[in-house]
Order: structure tokens, then sequence, then C-alpha cells
């Protein structure tokens, strides 16, 4: 009788013992991966049109989102006196946006959804892609990239309307 109750104890704690050691071995801590094709690190890109965005991304369980910001390079900044700005003058150009990639564990990101305005300040920017995944991995893929006049910039089929 004493066997079987310390047998039943036995079976009872093996029983707890593997139901509790079971973990979250399967929680997602990878972070997506980015291959930034478009824009190019030291693209010119100029004023008046679009920027070709090209990427391929990937997660080992599922993405969630992309984010584009785009803003001036200040590390390059200069100390030069700055007059009243008038209506036709340039102006920093900034840009930020968020795009879904729910459901899709491999994505190629193509568009030309940015354009740089005509009066957009020339000079260095960064270029800077974020990319969530469904867990809360981030990602990031930066790029040097400087706005240049009309007639200045990369002139190749990578930076076509296409």
């Amino acid at each position: 009788m004493r066997n079987n109750i310390y047998k039943g104890i036995l079976a009872a704690g093996l029983i707890l013992g593997f139901t509790a050691c079971s973990s979250d071995d399967s929680k997602d801590t990878q972070k997506p991966t980015i291959l930034l094709n478009a824009p190019k690190d030291g693209a010119k890109l100029e004023v008046g049109s679009d920027i070709h965005f090209d990427m391929e991304v990937s997660d080992n369980e599922m993405l969630g989102s992309y984010k584009i910001d785009i803003h001036e390079n200040s590390d390059g900044h200069t100390h030069s006196v700055k007059r009243a700005a008038a209506l036709n003058d340039m102006v920093e150009f900034s840009f930020q946006k968020q795009w879904s990639l729910e459901g899709q564990r491999n994505a190629d990101v193509h568009h030309h959804e940015i354009v740089i305005p005509q009066n957009a300040e020339l000079g260095k920017y960064h270029f800077v892609v974020y990319v969530l995944d469904a867990a809360g991995n981030q990602s990031m893929e930066a790029r040097s990239i400087q706005l240049v006049a009309a007639g200045e910039g990369d002139v190749s089929e990578e930076y076509s309307n296409h």
C-alpha cells in the first residue's frame, strides 16, 4: 500500500514537473531582416521628384509594419546667419510614414510614394527604415542621401520612375 502511495506521489510530481517546466521557448526574439536596395547610400535625389524605394524584408515568424523617416542630417550643420524666410524660400524637408506588413513573413516592397517638394532645402539628409515584426522586435537600416537641384541627381535606371 505504501509503495503505491509513493508511486502515485512520484507520478504526480513528475507530471507536474514536466508541465511546469514547459517554457515559452517559442517566444519570438529574433529581429526582422532588411535588405534595402534603394535608395543607395550617398544617393543624390532631385527636389521635385519621387524617391525610388525598394527593399526586401523577412522575419522568422511574422512581420508587423515598416516606417520610413527622412530628416535633415543635422550633424553636418553650419552656424551661418539665417535671414527671415520669404514665401518662395527653401524649406527643410522631413517625412515620416508607416505601412502595414501584417500577415506576411516575407515582403518585397517597391514604391514611389515619397515625393520631395520642389522647395525642399538642398543638402544632406538621413533616410531611415524601421521594420517591426509582430512580436515587437525592430530592425533599422539607414542611408545618407543628398537632396540636389533638378538635373543634378543620380541618373541611372535604379532611380528612374518605373
